[in-house]
């Protein structure tokens, strides 16, 4: 279905829609309680100027994104769930500056909401869950604001933010996520105030990658590696934040002489001091943590190369040499040290 031209209105209601719903040239219109599922592209692609309301749908079980704004698409999205995409929930980008708020979004396979290319957004009082990679993402010097949002339960980070990604992130409850409730990487310079950042199976915040950050009013509790961690390098704005009762296993496991792979398997990368060995020939894909260093390498040529975050390829067993500490080996790839990036949508080509 296609909606387009300044002025256009719909309305649609209670509909099963199979082909997608494509507005663009300032389309306009209300899509209220419809159904929209198993697309072979986006379900929704709104585009140059168009200013729907998507209300109460159901948007699900894409091939690729559930709603998607590029090329200054705005428009609101509201009461929705969206959910089982193949590759995120909402995607917008290039300009697009859409109202998106008190939606459920759950269930993708690259994410909940991928913010990229120059991309804005009001996101206010979401449920965004059980997403495979990053609850949200902001990328390449896109600046959203996120608002009293639940970002939870995600297989991967709550919030990441790289290349050059901006934004302001207040109020939010971030939470039970697999990696990182927020990671900062790579240039980029976000707000957070006011939000509780807790209950992590790896740390609260990491920054790293010569990103920044002005940190203000938040609070940062029980979370399983630690609270905030800071890489080689990284200089951050910090006033009022709480940071208590974590569980800071990394640390532990530090001062109790075991390898940091214990903790965190090839799954998690723990941020801590990173070595590489010279007489074991590891290359710049490798690192070895501290106490690795100190017992399986003793008297080896070492180099510190800098505090960041990484699993030790010593525990894993990707060395030449068995390591000491970790006990039986888990072999896989080399060190990661960055989650995985989002699938982006390509521009529909529309003649």
């Amino acid at each position: 279905m296609e909606i387009k031209e300044e002025f256009t209105s719909l309305v649609m209601d209670e509909a099963l829609l199979k082909e997608m719903t494509f507005m663009h040239e300032k389309g306009q219109g209300v899509i209220e309680e419809n159904e929209v599922y198993s697309n072979t592209l986006a379900g929704v692609w709104v585009t140059t100027g168009s200013t729907p309301v998507l209300r109460r749908n159901r948007i699900h079980s894409g091939k690729q994104v559930g709603v998607y704004f590029y090329d200054n698409g705005h428009g609101v999205l509201e009461d929705n769930d969206i959910y089982n995409h193949m590759y995120s929930g909402v995607q917008i980008r290039t300009g697009s500056n859409p109202k998106i708020r008190r939606n459920k979004i759950w269930g993708g396979q690259n994410g909940g909401i991928l913010v990229y290319n120059s991309g804005l957004g009001c996101i206010e009082d979401n449920e965004i869950f059980d997403n495979a990679m990053a609850g949200v993402w902001i990328k390449t010097d896109s600046n959203p604001t996120l608002r009293r949002n639940k970002i939870h339960d995600g297989r991967d980070g709550g919030i990441c933010i790289f290349n050059g990604g901006r934004g302001l992130l207040e109020e939010n409850d971030i939470f039970r996520n697999a990696q990182a409730g927020v990671l900062i990487s790579t240039n980029s310079h976000p707000i957070l105030r006011k939000n509780r950042i807790f209950d992590g199976f790896a740390a609260g915040i990491e920054i790293t990658n010569h990103a920044t950050a002005t940190l203000e009013g938040n609070q940062i509790f029980n979370n399983r590696f630690g609270g905030l961690f800071l890489a080689s390098g990284v200089n951050v704005t910090m006033k009022d934040n709480k940071i208590m009762n974590n569980q800071d296993a990394i640390e532990k496991a530090v001062s109790r002489g075991q390898c940091l792979y214990k903790i965190s398997s090839y799954t998690s990368y723990p941020m801590h001091d990173f070595y590489r060995c010279h007489t074991c020939n590891t290359t710049d894909r490798n690192a070895i943590c501290v106490n690795c260093i100190k017992k399986c390498h003793q008297g080896h040529d070492v180099e510190f190369i800098r505090h960041d975050r990484f699993f030790c390829d010593c525990g894993a067993g990707t060395l030449s040499n068995p390591c000491t500490l970790a006990g039986e080996p888990t072999h896989d790839t080399d060190t990661l040290y960055d989650s995985a990036p989002p699938i982006e949508s390509n521009t529909l080509q529309h003649n």
